[in-house]
Formats: structure tokens, sequence, C-alpha cells
């Protein structure tokens, strides 16, 4: 247990996610935190309008979905999106939309975004949204295609098709921001939040 925080209070912290990535940010940072997958299906979100502030809306109604299954708990959300050519980029379902999605983005930049929100009792406590500008570099097509023929199951589950702490850095040329915003959580904020609360 992480010895800067009360017991009683991470005790009644619900991490709402799926991502196997932020889980593990939390391991190395010695919480033991329950975790519970929001059912949602984030494209049907009320309001989305292709801007930063879609992920804002995605994680708010997965903290709001928790919320109603879990009276008096701490629950905190996240989503991470990328706006490309001003629209919001989801997760493919599919290789090709992998492929397709990593070579629109080769040799150019696009912009990740994080939101975190804290609720309880569908009531917010608190709401954050950071971004990391990342810029990737020119790579063949041919190992476009072979990393997603090999790396699938896994990068089908992460927005943008890439993971940045696995194999998909062979993509990347600079980050601007959190690194750890694009495995999926602003460490920063999320300790400071926690502490406040």
């Amino acid at each position: 247990m992480n010895n800067s925080f009360n017991s009683h209070l991470t005790k009644q912290v619900i991490i709402g996610t799926k991502s196997k990535s932020r889980r593990k940010i939390f391991k190395l940072m010695n919480f033991r935190l329950q975790y519970r997958s929001p059912n949602i299906n984030e494209k049907k979100v009320k309001n989305l309008n292709n801007d930063k502030y879609d992920a804002l809306k995605i994680a708010k109604a997965k903290a709001e979905y928790l919320s109603e299954k879990y009276r008096n708990k701490i629950i905190v959300t996240f989503d991470t999106t990328i706006l490309y050519k001003k629209k919001t980029i989801y997760k493919c379902g599919n290789p090709e939309c992998c492929k397709k999605t990593l070579k629109a983005f080769n040799a150019k930049s696009h912009d990740l975004y994080t939101a975190m929100i804290f609720m309880i009792n569908n009531n917010l406590i608190k709401s954050t949204l950071t971004k990391t500008k990342i810029s990737f570099k020119n790579t063949k097509i041919r190992d476009i295609n072979n990393y997603i023929e090999k790396n699938y199951k896994e990068v089908s589950k992460a927005v943008g098709c890439y993971n940045i702490e696995g194999k998909g850095k062979i993509f990347f040329k600079d980050i601007y921001g959190s690194y750890f915003n694009v495995i999926g959580i602003d460490v920063i904020n999320f300790l400071k939040t926690l502490k406040s609360i």
C-alpha cells in the first residue's frame, strides 16, 4: 500500500477501467484498489462533437454507470481519445482498421487526450483533461502491416492501435507532454486529487 494515503480511503475507491496498462501503473504505484469494468457503448454517449471534450463526456458516462451500481464509493474513470484532422479516433474492430489508422498517423502528428473523472453517488468531485502531442516518424508500410499482424490482439484494445510502453514505441518520433498520459492516466493529477479528498 502506498503510505501517502489513508488505507480506509483507498478501500473506498473503485477504478473503472478495463485497461491492463492502467492497472499496471497502479500496481507500480503500490496501490491495492478495486477494479470494475464500465460496460457502456462509448460511441453512443450523448453530445459527442469530435473535439477534445469527447474524452471527458465518455469518462463521465462511465463514472455515472458505475456510481449507480456502487453507492458511497469513490468512482474514478478514464477515457483516452485521439483527435486527428478534427475527428475523434476510436478503437478499431479489425486489423484493416488498425493498419489504416497507423498509416494515417505515419510521419505526422496527432493530439491525444486523457480524461479523468472522480465521482461519488453521481456527484462530480473532480474532472481533468490532459493533452499530449505525439509525433510519428516515417515508418515503412510493410513494417506497419507486420506490426498489426503480429500484435493485433493487444493493440485492438488501444485507441490509435499502438502501445507506447510496448512494441509500438517504434513509431514514435517525439511526445510533448506526459508519457503516462499516453498510457492512459495522468498520474500527477490522480495523486493530487486523491490526496485532496
